[in-house]
């Protein structure tokens, strides 16, 4: 057999195997069983038999039809899902595959100019090397690797289909006209190749690109619309807890006004008996008691944000609730995964201990404080590059001598309020054993409109201790 023949059966064989890899990468569906991979391999091998045959008989563009055809009921019977394009995307991938080709087959000739190749089956194999370069390098994009989103749903997207039907129609009907290797390039084949090639790259670069602005702005405008249910939420919540509110009212509206009515009387008249007095003192303690019991039912703590880790998440709850008690705000912010952080930088337990003691002592310093504005923020997880704890409260500040001593002995300024100064210790110990940092900042005196402090303990691996206050200068102490 003629080597040029071999070289055609391969080509052939290459580009149609090709060509169903390429569309299955295209869809995002894995080849992953053998015999799944021996039918491609098969029906490459009868397709190149029938061409051989045919092309005898036929002309070049009748052939490519009924390849292209046959290509079909092979994926037809791999493929049972009505809403993929099978059409277009495997007519996008008979057109890559072409192109690969025939860019192989223009790239091969710098090798073969500067070796000074003159055998064909030398140069046949640097095109199928070159060819098989280019179809892994582009498997490779990063917007391609997963496949082309836009065109596994046929419903929505009529429009890029249509564009690419077009172009790679075009580019086949060009390749079936001039495009048959046969040893020779001709300058014309070159010019309607390039040409070609180069649009059907920006198109798909272009689609890529307008595809993936479309899907962030349904992306931005789904994520509005979970706010806006979240605010509706939270107004049917309030407008419930108003209501129940209302009613409480009216239910103890009656109640107060005999109250009064039994109070004036009692004022009126001087001779009353102790023993009334202490009744009516009894009786409104008693009612305001209901009262406020009531309403503490009705009023429910804000649903705080979970990091989906039951003890974590319940040491937050906890110190709401005392939070709650002490007349204190919370707030949580919770940022990124927090399972990457008990599971790679800070075992679970001691963060949770670290969360209780930093709370604990914000609770205590905003009860030492006679600021009206009582608040505490607590932000866990990722901020820039590293994971950390932070704590804001709206409290007294640090005594200079507690900041210097801090983690060297047990040290507070607030032992009648319960602090026992053993929090700091086991954080330096924790801090210690995870090379994070601790960071204290104190922007300004304490005030009613803004928070006095932060502490932040930072998975930074620096292991630093660093005080940034108003009161003295950012001193670096590296006493871990």
């Amino acid at each position: 057999m003629n080597d040029n023949i071999i070289n055609i059966i391969i080509k052939i064989f290459t580009i149609n195997f090709y060509s169903f890899l390429i569309f299955f990468s295209i869809i995002n569906e894995r080849i992953h069983t053998k015999i799944k991979f021996f039918i491609i391999i098969l029906f490459s091998i009868l397709i190149t038999t029938i061409y051989c045959i045919a092309i005898c008989y036929l002309e070049k563009l009748s052939i490519l039809i009924i390849t292209f055809l046959m290509q079909l009921i092979l994926i037809k019977v791999q493929i049972n899902d009505n809403n993929k394009p099978i059409l277009v995307v495997n007519l996008l991938a008979n057109a890559l595959s072409y192109a690969f080709f025939t860019v192989a087959s223009i790239v091969e000739i710098i090798p073969k100019l500067i070796f000074n190749i003159k055998n064909t089956n030398i140069d046949f194999i640097l095109i199928f090397l070159i060819d098989t370069i280019l179809c892994l390098k582009v498997s490779r994009i990063k917007r391609i690797k997963n496949g082309m989103s836009f065109l596994k749903e046929r419903v929505t997207n009529n429009y890029f289909n249509i564009i690419i039907l077009n172009i790679s129609s075009v580019l086949l009907v060009c390749y079936s006209l001039f495009g048959i290797y046969d040893g020779e390039l001709k300058e014309q084949i070159l010019i309607t190749f390039v040409i070609i090639i180069a649009i059907m790259i920006v198109m798909i670069q272009k689609t890529l690109t307008l595809y993936y602005k479309q899907k962030l702005l349904h992306q931005t405008i789904e994520d509005y619309k979970n706010e806006i249910r979240e605010k509706d939420k939270k107004i049917k919540e309030l407008s419930d807890e108003k209501f129940k509110i209302s009613k409480l009212n009216h239910e103890f509206y009656n109640r107060q006004k005999s109250l009064e009515k039994k109070v004036a009387d009692y004022v009126s008249n001087a001779s009353v008996e102790t023993a009334n007095e202490l009744a009516i003192t009894e009786q409104i303690a008693d009612l305001s008691k209901e009262y406020s019991d009531k309403l503490q039912n009705i009023k429910h703590p804000d649903k705080l944000p979970t990091t989906e880790i039951e003890e974590i998440d319940d040491m937050f709850k906890y110190m709401q609730s005392e939070c709650k008690k002490n007349n204190i705000e919370f707030k949580l912010q919770i940022n990124g995964n927090i399972h990457h952080m008990i599971n790679q930088i800070i075992p679970k337990d001691k963060l949770v201990t670290l969360i209780g003691d930093h709370l604990r002592d914000a609770i205590i310093a905003i009860n030492s404080s006679n600021n009206s504005f009582k608040s505490i923020i607590a932000i866990l997880g990722k901020a820039d590059e590293f994971y950390e704890f932070c704590v804001f409260d709206t409290g007294i500040e640090f005594e200079l001598e507690t900041l210097l001593a801090l983690g060297t002995k047990p040290i507070t300024t607030h032992k009648d309020t319960g602090g026992t100064g053993y929090g700091f210790v086991t954080t330096f110990e924790t801090l210690r054993e995870t090379k994070g940092s601790l960071v204290i900042e104190e922007k300004h005196k304490m005030s009613e409109n803004n928070y006095t402090k932060a502490v932040r303990i930072i998975f930074d691996g620096k292991a630093q201790y660093r005080i940034s206050s108003y009161r003295m200068k950012e001193q670096n102490k590296s006493i871990l």
